[in-house]
């Protein structure tokens, strides 16, 4: 059953990973103008519950968040085909967000931001470290316990 399970694992991880990011360039493939008023429903809503919201949170965290997603995702891509580390998963997740912010060069109305580049890159890095410690918590328990 294992077994089988790490096969279906090994299909779908990477087709959601795959998913993701072009969920995040689609994203980037939009014009400044339609870009920041779909921010600006976010901000709306999000201001029922907290007034204190600006667009600049708005925006950043969703870039963190993005990434962050990206990194737990390529953090089991590596973990399900090749083995578990931090670093390698951590570069793709850069890479990701070099081009990203390089195709927003090319796009009306958008800007590539090397602070963007950095700040996508703290989401991948924070969720594949988490992934990481998670993941050798988990391994040390399981010897531990004899499983």
């Amino acid at each position: 059953m294992k077994q089988r399970m790490t096969t279906w694992q090994k299909v779908i991880v990477p087709i959601l990973t795959a998913l993701w990011i072009c969920w995040i360039l689609s994203r980037s493939m939009k014009t400044g103008t339609v870009s920041a008023s779909e921010s600006g429903q976010y901000l709306d809503g999000l201001r029922r519950f907290f007034p204190w919201m600006t667009m600049f949170i708005v925006r950043k965290s969703a870039h963190f968040l993005e990434f962050f997603v990206l990194g737990l995702l390529l953090f089991l891509d590596f973990k399900l085909w090749w083995r578990r580390c931090f670093w390698l998963p951590a570069l793709c997740g850069l890479l990701v967000a070099a081009g990203d912010e390089l195709l927003q060069r090319i796009i009306p109305e958008r800007s590539g931001e090397l602070a963007d580049v950095l700040l996508d890159f703290s989401g991948v890095l924070l969720a594949c470290l988490l992934a990481y410690g998670i993941s050798v918590l988990r391994k040390k328990r399981r010897v531990k316990h004899g499983g």
